[in-house]
């Protein structure tokens, strides 16, 4: 029997791919401290592509777009760095403020979660906030110079009428539309939190409402673990009914939000079953750590599309998918 002519039996196939994820994951894994900075500046530089093509379409030139997409990037990379800075290091003034009083109803278990939360927090690596900040800025200005000119060589060097390549674009595209409708929806999160904490004198009200911002890219718990702080912030001002009607507000906000204007901006969801985007956040968490949660989405969708690819993978593509997902004959 000639090399060329051997083929290995079906159920060793299936163990070769087994065996090819789990080394990739453990890969992962073990590159995670700078493989999640990486992924988050592709996927922040994706969603920034769409800017640079509107400028063009506005009459600007290639070159005149992309330094203004620079230097829009530049500045707002900058801010943002500068804003968080800033507020972390107020926080960290204010943490012995950060206290229920103890006669209140529930006081302990108010407490415990608020210094549960302070600890998950980085506040004693303001320099390693710094430094990831720049690298992400950074990484993201030369790749949003780098992307348009990524798409010709591939284009290329795969030809236009590719169907890997075809789809590839399909999916990017499909990234761009979700993702820019979830950023309108988050900032009207954002903007309805920060405004309402002001008003009630919560302390860092800018913050949490950034926070919010970023957190409702996370389905389902994101709105809810953004919750949490100013819920806390409120209790141990004003006391455990001002907490209710913070929680009050943010279930209203949540419901307004997710169940009209997010349904009016998109007619189609993720497609993907609750119990695969539920797992597929914490197991590409534990991967990536905190970023896992906020690429956790794509990235399985990815994977999903690169199982539809294949005959042998493509049944596991249709598990992981909801019913909405499915082709209609």
């Amino acid at each position: 029997m000639r090399g060329d002519d051997f083929v290995l039996p079906p159920f060793l196939q299936q163990i070769v791919i087994i065996a090819v994820i789990f080394v990739a994951i453990i890969g992962m894994k073990m590159t995670s401290p700078i493989l999640s900075l990486v992924l988050l500046s592709i996927f922040i530089s994706i969603l920034l592509y769409p800017l640079l093509k509107w400028l063009e379409k506005r009459g600007l030139s290639y070159n005149v777009a992309m330094l203004m997409v620079l230097v829009g990037v530049f500045a707002l990379g900058l801010g943002i760095l500068a804003f968080l800075v800033v507020s972390l290091s107020q926080l960290i003034m204010e943490i012995p403020t950060f206290s229920i009083n103890t006669s209140t109803l529930f006081a302990e278990y108010g407490n415990q979660i608020i210094e549960f939360i302070l600890s998950l927090l980085p506040l004693g690596s303001l320099t390693g906030i710094i430094a990831d900040g720049t690298f992400i800025l950074f990484a993201v200005i030369f790749l949003v110079y780098e992307l348009p000119q990524i798409k010709k060589r591939l284009i290329k060097g795969l030809g236009e009428d590719n169907p890997s390549l075809i789809k590839s674009f399909a999916l990017v595209g499909d990234f761009i539309k979700y993702f820019i409708i979830r950023a309108k929806v988050n900032l009207f999160y954002g903007v309805g939190v920060a405004t309402i904490l002001f008003l009630f004198d919560i302390n860092l009200a800018l913050l949490w409402g950034l926070l919010t911002f970023i957190l409702g890219f996370i389905p389902y718990i994101g709105i809810i673990l953004a919750a949490i702080p100013p819920v806390l912030v409120a209790w141990s001002r004003y006391g455990i009914e001002s907490a209710i009607l913070m929680a009050i507000f943010f279930v209203i906000l949540n419901t307004f939000a997710e169940s009209y204007l997010f349904p009016k901006l998109t007619g189609k969801g993720l497609q993907l079953s609750v119990y695969v985007v539920f797992a597929s956040l914490f197991v590409w968490a534990w991967i990536l750590g905190p970023v896992g949660f906020l690429l956790g989405i794509p990235l399985t969708l990815i994977i999903i599309k690169y199982l539809e690819n294949y005959e042998e993978t493509h049944w596991l593509a249709l598990l992981l998918m909801s019913g909405e997902g499915e082709k209609k004959d």
